[in-house]
């Protein structure tokens, strides 16, 4: 699946819980092949997740995406929509949202070699 505003586009995967969605953005040229996982390897975190979990009979929308990729708030207010049209439960529910935007700073990691 793919996730496009304006001239951006980027992969997203889709994970569903009952009516929950979670959704990951992503690079999907820089995601390892399955053969090539086996010493040295990058795990990507992508771009960031938005999460729409049901409670009772609203809906709450959270989560973070890299402010270097989601620059604008038009475009964050885009991914938003995207996950609302995922689920056809979100139009008739009250759902506030709070999204952050981040910047990496520092990580950790095992790959394989150390």
């Amino acid at each position: 699946m793919k996730f496009e505003y304006q001239q951006f586009s980027c992969n997203v995967d889709v994970f569903h819980r009952d009516l929950d969605v979670i959704v990951r953005f992503y690079d999907g040229s820089r995601e390892p092949a399955e053969e090539n996982i086996v010493n040295l390897v990058i795990a990507d975190p992508g771009y960031g997740y938005l999460m729409l979990k049901y409670k009772g009979d609203a809906a709450l929308l959270s989560g973070f995406l890299n402010e270097s990729v989601f620059a604008s708030d038009e475009m964050v207010e885009a991914a938003i929509d995207y996950i609302e049209r995922l689920s056809p439960h979100s139009q008739s529910v009250y759902m506030p949202y709070h999204v952050s935007r981040f910047k990496p700073t520092s990580y950790v990691e095992y790959n394989g070699e150390y």
